[in-house]
């Protein structure tokens, strides 16, 4: 019985980052520009789970989906705005500003 509970308790922990898109991986970080060339398509923000292995897991899941939420945009790069990742029973947060660059 708890060899199950182990692995019902595994495969929640695996179940929950999120996979990075085809077209993402062709989404990058940039850093904000006053006279860049990129075209502006929009703020997004984001959230995870409550179930995490640890810290830096949560951290690249809100990036995947930072990443994730920019290509569906249309985007290719992004400016990360906040990345709220904490201890404790808040949900991981991250935003940003979507853009197409040349």
């Amino acid at each position: 019985m708890k060899a199950i509970a182990l692995l019902v308790l595994i495969n929640l922990l695996v179940a929950c980052a999120t996979p990075l898109a085809p077209e993402a991986t062709q989404v990058r970080q940039i850093q904000p520009e006053a006279n860049s060339p990129c075209k502006f398509l929009g703020a997004m923000e984001v959230s995870g789970s409550f179930v995490y292995s640890s810290l830096p897991e949560a951290k690249r899941d809100m990036l995947a989906k930072i990443r994730n939420e920019t290509a569906r945009l249309g985007g290719n790069a992004y400016v990360l705005t906040l990345l709220a990742v904490e201890r404790g029973f808040s949900l991981p947060l991250a935003q940003g500003d979507a853009y197409k660059c040349p």
